[in-house]
């Protein structure tokens, strides 16, 4: 008798897993950046760039064919709100973008500084709980493995009782680099604070990340007193060259002192330094270095007993995570997680207007970046005040003091 022929179950598709869609605002400058990685993502399959906003045209091969696109978020989000909105816009637009994304019922990642007060700061963290929707600020450094790896040899004793934080950077801007949007250099623009001063902008990691060694209760909380001496060597409104002396209720002071009128030649990658009773580490953030050195009679050795990289933080990638599985994958830089920042900020928003560097104490170099106004010795300077905890005019800059 013959076999009745073997039938094969019908084969059963697996389950369809949308990926979220993501939209863009702002293509150009940073967001040329967010743009590739959100390439590299789709191209994962962790997401779907749906959409992207910006009053310019992209330049070519910034947003790929099919994607549209869009003058405005506001025309955006009326033709189909996305699952996140990445923003990537100039500083004074931040908080009414991130507002509205939020009321269409977006996620949010907003480059950093997150918004120009700790009002608006307020009024954002209020509306993200009243939509139940997420915020990631871009803030790099805080993602990083490095920062509770540092705390951990803090608590640990590994450097002795902390005595302080120190913070240094010095960067080469040519003059161009003032030149490069409306805003470039201001401290308002048309009403609205625009800060692009060093602090607040270029060196905003520093400022961020010397808070957030010492642990989330630093970054939430708005500092007892901020000490502030802002300069300009360039011939903007907003500082340049600046020193900020930040103290916190029960814990070691931190000081941080930057610039971006660096010799080309002689620029540093910007690092934070916590000093203890018996060594010191730094944590060069950019880098994602993290050091640890010990003491012998109160001068460091010079010998790295521990040095170790750690790899850039994702921010976007964990955004996604952490919408997928909220219970098991923390978000990495919460708004609450930018309060002390964001202190400090509008400290130097409300401040009095930055002084100019006497053209005594200035020179202008060509080099491969172009023309460049620099300020001799800056960098040692700064090293030298994040290490003593001192602010320009207590180092002793002459260009700093109250007299000159």
């Amino acid at each position: 008798m013959r076999q009745p022929p073997t039938v094969e179950p019908p084969a059963v598709e697996p389950p369809t897993v949308e990926r979220p869609t993501v939209a863009l605002v702002g293509v150009h400058g940073h967001g040329r950046w967010h743009a590739r990685r959100i390439a590299e993502l789709e191209q994962a399959g962790r997401l779907r760039l749906a959409a992207v906003a910006d009053p310019r045209p992209p330049e070519p091969g910034t947003v790929p064919e099919g994607v549209a696109r869009y003058a405005t978020l506001e025309d955006l989000l009326a033709a189909a709100p996305p699952d996140i909105t990445l923003i990537a816009t100039p500083t004074p637009t931040h908080f009414a973008l991130a507002e509205a994304a939020l009321r269409a019922g977006s996620d949010v990642l907003l480059e950093k500084p997150p918004v120009t007060g700790l009002a608006e700061l307020a009024a954002l963290r209020a509306t993200a709980a009243r939509t139940g929707r997420i915020v990631q600020v871009g803030f790099q450094s805080l993602g990083s493995a490095a920062l509770p790896a540092l705390r951990t040899l803090m608590a640990d004793g590994t450097i002795g009782e902390v005595t302080g934080v120190g913070a240094a950077g010095a960067w080469c801007r040519p003059e161009t680099y003032w030149r490069r949007a409306p805003w470039a250099g201001k401290r308002w623009m048309n009403g609205v604070p625009a800060l692009d001063g060093a602090l607040t902008n270029p060196f905003a990691h520093a400022v961020v990340t010397a808070l957030a060694v010492l642990g989330e209760d630093a970054m939430a909380q708005v500092p007892e007193r901020t000490r502030l001496e802002l300069f300009h060597a360039n011939p903007v409104e907003a500082d340049d060259t600046s020193a900020v002396r930040i103290e916190l209720p029960g814990a070691p002071p931190i000081l941080v002192a930057v610039s971006v009128c660096a010799p080309k030649a002689a620029e540093i990658d910007p690092w934070v330094r916590v000093q203890g009773t018996e060594g010191e580490a730094v944590f060069h953030y950019t880098a994602g270095r993290l050091s640890v050195s010990r003491f012998n009679s109160g001068v460091s050795t010079g010998v790295e007993e521990l040095s170790q990289a750690f790899p850039e933080a994702d921010l976007l990638a964990n955004l996604l995570d952490h919408r997928a599985r909220p219970d098991e994958v923390p978000l990495m830089v919460p708004l609450e997680d930018t309060i002390g920042f964001t202190a400090v900020l509008e400290a130097v928003r409300d401040a009095p207007e930055p002084r100019a560097i006497a053209p005594e104490h200035v020179r202008v170099e060509d080099s491969e970046v172009g023309r460049a106004t620099t300020v001799p010795g800056i960098v040692d300077l700064v090293q030298a005040c994040a290490r003593g905890q001192l602010l320009f005019s207590e180092a002793g800059a002459p260009w700093a003091l109250p007299d000159h």
